[in-house]
């Protein structure tokens, strides 16, 4: 279980970017699209170290997560 705690951590906290400031300010976009992509990045290197069933349950829903940022980052 500790495993995938740091997982979650490692592919979840790094630089937090708020999408609302973003959008009040009509800044760029590209430091949310930098950060999709660096969690993205880290959680397929963890999954090719090889998870237990139970850390691919959480990295799969980690994985959905990301994707749904991006899709939502493709409609702004």
């Amino acid at each position: 279980m500790e495993h995938s705690q740091s997982i979650h951590y490692e592919v979840i906290m790094s630089n937090f970017v708020s999408l609302f400031d973003v959008l009040e300010t009509q800044g760029s976009l590209t430091p949310i699209k930098d950060e999709i992509l660096t969690m993205k990045f880290n959680l397929k290197k963890e999954m090719d170290k090889g998870l237990t069933p139970e850390e691919m349950k959480l990295a799969q829903e980690e994985e959905k997560a990301i994707l749904a940022a991006e899709n939502i980052l493709e409609k702004l």
